[in-house]
């Protein structure tokens, strides 16, 4: 912030803070709080403001504008380049975290708690669009401390999720993911204010309320059972992959209701996300005006 940093015009402004900023949205980035593209747009908004106050003539030069200020900020990927759940990746990691669950019952070697947990959470990451930061904790924001079951309507097949904008915002879960989470929370019988997901190593049972885990474990938790899956994945599944996969899903049928999921504050935003999408459905619904005249 401007407090924060102490500045008061843009001359306070140089390519050191600059970097530190671009280092700030790439680990957002990284706790799948924003997307590179999101990452990059913001960093470019700062950029153009320099621009326009080295125009002005407040500053000789942009400071946002050097390959050092820039070095920090996460690849520009293109939509072909990030990761997206199909289908079959959804079905096969939860296919993989319920067989856990299954062997959990049968032998001493897989940890009972962990494997409903880990289930619940990979159906929840499956079957909502939400984020993993909206889910667990961020290990460096206080305010991100994880999803508490006050938070959490099984009945209605809801929850309050600190969103992207850190305000509360309603988001679905879909009836798939309701079955693994009400059998966790029957497991737990937590209070309201307990973690949705919790850690589970000693350390963290003495704290109370017990802490969540945070976006990196989520990580390591997919890493491990596409590890110990019988399904082969092209690389191991990632917690972002998961919205994205879901929005395109539901994108390819009705766009409007992807953004509602999704919670997308424009319809143009689900546009440029799907931007393969929107220019497939554009060709159909052209070609069935032409092919119908």
């Amino acid at each position: 912030s401007r407090d924060q940093h102490g500045i008061s015009s843009p001359e306070d402004i140089d390519d050191d803070l600059c970097r530190q900023y671009a280092r700030d949205l790439a680990r957002a980035d990284d706790r799948d709080e924003i997307s590179p593209e999101t990452a990059r747009r913001y960093f470019a908004y700062v950029r153009s403001f320099l621009t326009w106050a080295v125009y002005e003539g407040l500053i000789p030069t942009n400071p946002a504008k050097t390959n050092h200020a820039e070095g920090p900020l996460p690849t520009d990927e293109t939509e072909t380049d990030q990761q997206y759940w199909t289908a079959r990746d959804r079905d096969a990691i939860c296919a993989t975290a319920t067989a856990r669950v299954d062997d959990a019952g049968e032998s001493d070697d897989v940890d009972r708690t962990a494997a409903y947990r880990d289930q619940a959470l990979v159906f929840l990451l499956a079957y909502s669009g939400a984020r993993s930061a909206e889910l667990v904790a961020v290990s460096d924001d206080e305010e991100r401390n994880g999803l508490r079951w006050r938070h959490v309507d099984l009945e209605a097949g809801t929850m309050q999720v600190f969103g992207k904008n850190r305000t509360r915002e309603s988001a679905p879960i879909l009836d798939d993911a309701i079955r693994p989470l009400r059998r966790w929370k029957q497991l737990r019988e937590p209070d309201e204010n307990a973690a949705v997901f919790p850690r589970l190593d000693n350390a963290a049972k003495a704290l109370d309320p017990t802490p969540s885990i945070t976006t990196q474990s989520a990580r390591d938790i997919l890493a491990k059972l596409c590890e110990w899956s019988e399904y082969d994945f092209d690389e191991p599944l990632k917690p972002h992959g998961a919205r994205r996969g879901l929005g395109r899903e539901i994108y390819r049928e009705n766009p409007q209701l992807a953004q509602d999921v999704l919670r997308h504050k424009s319809i143009e935003t689900t546009h440029e996300g799907y931007a393969q999408e929107a220019a497939k459905r554009t060709r159909d619904e052209a070609n069935d005006i032409i092919s119908g005249e």
